[in-house]
């Protein structure tokens, strides 16, 4: 009992591996936050880009509208992915939807985004009405995305089935008469 006594206060006292034990503990804690720094910051730079994108590709419709024979989902897809050069597998990844605004009465857009389902293979139904002249028109456009690193601080996002961050943009404009 005396030897183990003696054994524990040698260990009390020696102060080697102190700076290891701070390591051990702060490291993982640090890793993680520069992680989600870094995670959070190139998911909000692919944010801009598609805000940006879809400001650019409304204020161009608003100007000239959509050319002749051209579908405007198809339009306002492939615009926007046009610009958005930042972002991966536009294309695949992007869903628009659109429409009227009954300016008689209050506005406000539906619950929530309808987004690609990457887990499966139909693509979402959701009507796609350009409008009449002089109707204002709300678009919104969702875009999934992959993190780089899935699970540093996984909370921060909002995810779908697949693990895609979902990144959501809208807009609005007015159909100009002809």
């Amino acid at each position: 009992m005396k030897a183990m006594f003696k054994l524990i206060r040698f260990f009390a006292g020696n102060e080697r591996g102190t700076a290891t034990i701070e390591f051990v503990i702060a490291f993982p804690f640090m890793m993680t936050l520069i992680f989600a720094t870094f995670d959070s910051g190139l998911m909000m730079s692919k944010y801009v880009v598609l805000e940006n994108a879809l400001d650019r590709v409304v204020r161009d419709v608003r100007l000239n509208g959509v050319a002749d024979g051209e579908s405007g989902h198809t339009y306002f897809k492939n615009e926007v992915c046009a610009i958005a050069t930042l972002i991966k597998d536009c294309e695949t990844n992007l869903f628009v939807e659109m429409s009227p605004i009954n300016t008689s009465g209050s506005f406000a857009p539906s619950g929530s985004a309808t987004c690609i389902d990457r887990s499966s293979e139909g693509t979402p139904a959701v009507s796609f009405a350009a409008g009449a002249q002089n109707d204002i028109v709300y678009i919104r456009a969702c875009l999934v995305v992959d993190r780089y690193f899935p699970t540093a601080l996984s909370g921060i996002f909002a995810v779908d089935d697949s693990g895609g961050v979902l990144l959501v943009a809208d807009s609005a404009y007015v159909v100009e008469p002809l």
